[in-house]
């Protein structure tokens, strides 16, 4: 008759005790956290000892549990508990997204304390199959803080993290993708005749001139003596952020800048352009201004205008990286370079790596070659 090992509140683990002939102790058979099948002596002929024993063993090899919970209860509780650290949205959702790529990968596990080290380096040699290094390294590293700093640190539901050990894939790094000034022409005039809106166009020209992050920017709400100013809760270094606009730009956006948000008039804008190409329909169902929508709708028109021309690949972030390389290029500090772009000085160092790597080259080479 099986007994039950009570490991906490949420979970009793079924065990039988055996004896064979060689040996008086009692044997403990049950499931391990793994579903396998397991064996141990509890070095007890006596069988109420052995009992007590066998507890005690279950309860170690379950040590990794301190609650079972499923996928969604655990993946809920997490997102509690960073809601409460006032986590940005889009950390939350780059978190859920790893722990939901896990756990299609192993669906037959219950929760989260179902992974074991093994399977963590299984995941990553089954996501390499799916995806590029690069995306399986963030996925790593992302699943190693929510299991290490959320589950078994915060809300302490696990005591170990698999992914602790798990080293991401080496890959080669791309150099940082600066966009020439032709292809940003090319780019912007494209943008130009398939939609006509001065909030568009300003907006991919303060992109340009100052290298802004394509989120904060849409949420921008205030501009004042030349500047444009970017709010704490759009930020990543989590304090507004102020940059100064070419004169002629500044003028521009004054003359548009909307009650809640600078690029407000995005919205009335494109309602406007349907409408001028009879497209009534189309007109009523463009929603009030928000960021994101914003955001959404320009990376749509990008992939249209890649896919349309043919254009040699970029991506809107990299007019950032072209700033910051710009700065670099007009000697700029790496320091204030950073301040300006609210950034890390290992950040900046990312877009400036090749840039520095030659000029330190040409240095070593002059003078291994005697040149002046």
């Amino acid at each position: 008759m099986p007994m039950f090992a009570t490991v906490n509140n949420d979970l009793r683990v079924s065990y039988a005790l055996k004896r064979r002939d060689r040996d008086p102790s009692y044997l403990v058979c049950f499931r391990g956290p793994d579903g396998k099948r397991k064996e141990r002596s509890t070095r007890e002929p006596n069988q109420k000892r052995a009992h007590e024993a066998a507890n005690g063993i279950i309860k170690r090899a379950y040590g990794s549990y301190a609650k079972r919970m499923n996928w969604d209860d655990a993946i809920a509780l997490a997102i509690k508990h960073m809601k409460a650290q006032a986590l940005r949205p889009g950390t939350i959702a780059q978190y859920k997204l790893a722990v939901a790529v896990l756990h299609k990968q192993f669906l037959d596990t219950f929760g989260p304390a179902d992974i074991s080290a093994a399977m963590a380096e299984d995941f990553k040699v089954n996501r390499s199959d799916e995806v590029e290094p690069r995306t399986v390294e963030g996925n790593i590293k992302n699943l190693s803080i929510v299991y290490g700093h959320w589950w078994r640190d915060t809300c302490k539901i696990l005591k170990l993290n698999p992914f602790e050990g798990v080293e991401p894939p080496k890959y080669d790094k791309a150099p940082p993708r600066v966009i020439q000034p032709e292809e940003q022409e090319k780019f912007f005039a494209w943008l130009a005749v398939s939609w006509p809106m001065t909030s568009l166009s300003l907006f991919l020209k303060v992109k340009a001139a100052i290298g802004c992050r394509i989120g904060e920017l849409s949420a921008a709400t205030t501009l004042k003596a030349g500047r444009i100013y970017f709010t704490s809760e759009t930020t990543k270094g989590r304090k507004q952020r102020a940059c100064r606009l070419p004169t002629a730009i500044f003028a521009e956006l004054e003359a548009i800048v909307g009650k809640e948000f600078v690029f407000q008039a995005f919205a009335d804008q494109l309602r406007k352009v349907h409408r001028d190409r009879g497209r009534s329909h189309l007109a009523k169902v463009v929603k009030d201004y928000s960021p994101d929508r914003l955001v959404n709708w320009l990376h749509k028109q990008h992939a249209a205008y890649l896919e349309e021309t043919g254009a040699d690949y970029f991506k809107l972030h990299n007019f950032r990286g072209t700033a910051m390389s710009r700065a670099r290029m007009a000697g700029v500090g790496e320091a204030d370079a950073a301040i300006a772009f609210g950034c890390t000085p290992g950040t900046m160092r990312k877009h400036y790596l090749d840039l520095d790597e030659e000029e330190i080259a040409d240095k070593v080479f002059d003078k291994v070659n005697g040149a002046n």
